[in-house]
């Protein structure tokens, strides 16, 4: 008699669960903004991101931004799906791309906001584990000084932080931080969290033209660096459309010699330029799938292109052009498709 009761309550849980699912799963255009991919990463590899920050906020305000320009500035919690949403909307995917043939190598935290704000993000994290992926996660570091962020951050496997600069002028030019951000509190966190991190750590730099790439910037930022408990510390030129024009990489000769001077300065570190093939695929939704890539990034045109003649889906790629939701651009002398700008 217990058996068949237990029995009884665990099929009407599960069928609650299965009509829950359903209904988060439904809104396809919600679940492919927050959760999308899988993309190729050239640190980690194939991975499923994860855009769970509302779009257009952020803590800070890049030039360089591949998102576009913040519309709020904010250091406060702002999610879009909660922690069981969310864990629903991976678990659709991972069994999407499984059914691709494909096999990713990391859950990534990364999108047009800084994840670090959603403050649920210890028990996002948790409840992925169930799927055994390693789980990254790239920040701004903006928020690093508050050690509840700190803890957050603590469940990831592999945590990347954003340091453009170790100077507080230059910072405040490239990054355009909340107006209550103090950039010496924020370097005194992320010194403290590197050395309290027992996952993989590294650190990105985005090198801007008549910002940051002269020799005094690059051996100020080494000397903080080095002082991180680090894996690794990567440099990078902007790849896709900024949100401001002025944000460019800095010519090839000044690279070059940037080059040496971060070999020298930053033991650990690597240059990455741009990438020698972009690549590009959905799984059953292109359209809503592409409409949220495109939330964080320009999409390299070829890569799309070629994917969507290769599985008959350019009828659907010209349909977003005709109607004017998607558009082409062009930088650094290569084309792209990104959101159409609203007037």
């Amino acid at each position: 008699m217990k058996n068949k009761k237990n029995s009884w309550l665990r099929n009407i849980v599960e069928t609650l669960c299965r009509k829950l699912e359903k209904s988060i799963l439904k809104d396809k255009a919600l679940k492919c903004k927050v959760v999308y991919g899988p993309v190729r990463s050239r640190r980690l590899g194939l991975v499923l991101g994860i855009n769970n920050v509302k779009p257009g906020i952020c803590s800070y305000n890049c030039i360089y931004c591949q998102s576009g320009k913040t519309s709020c500035c904010s250091i406060c919690t702002n999610n879009c799906l909660s922690p069981y949403e969310l864990f629903v909307s991976v678990k659709n995917k991972i069994e999407e791309i499984k059914k691709m043939g494909k096999n990713i190598d990391y859950i990534l935290f990364a999108g047009s906001g800084d994840p670090a704000i959603d403050t649920s993000l210890s028990q996002e994290i948790q409840l992925l584990r169930e799927f055994d992926y390693k789980i990254a996660v790239f920040t701004n570091s903006a928020l690093l000084w508050n050690e509840n962020i700190q803890e957050n951050l603590m469940y990831a496997d592999y945590v990347s932080l954003k340091i453009d600069t170790a100077n507080e002028e230059t910072w405040l030019k490239i990054n355009r931080p909340h107006e209550r951000l103090k950039y010496d509190l924020i370097l005194k966190g992320i010194e403290q969290f590197s050395k309290k991190f027992r996952g993989t750590l590294t650190t990105e730099t985005m090198l801007i033209k008549n910002f940051n790439d002269n020799e005094n910037e690059i051996k100020q930022l080494g000397n903080f660096l080095n002082t991180l408990k680090r894996n690794a510390s990567y440099f990078m030129t902007p790849i896709y459309p900024p949100a401001e024009k002025y944000a460019v990489s800095p010519d090839e000769d000044t690279l070059k010699k940037l080059s040496e001077i971060i070999k020298t300065n930053v033991p650990n570190s690597m240059m990455l330029c741009c990438p020698d093939k972009e690549e590009f695929f959905t799984t059953d939704d292109f359209e809503n799938e592409l409409l949220g890539l495109l939330e964080l990034h320009p999409v390299n045109e070829e890569a799309v292109t070629t994917f969507a003649k290769a599985n008959d889906k350019i009828d659907i790629l010209q349909g977003l052009l005709a109607n004017k939701l998607i558009e082409k651009s062009i930088f650094a002398n290569k084309k792209y498709y990104k959101l159409a700008e609203t007037k």
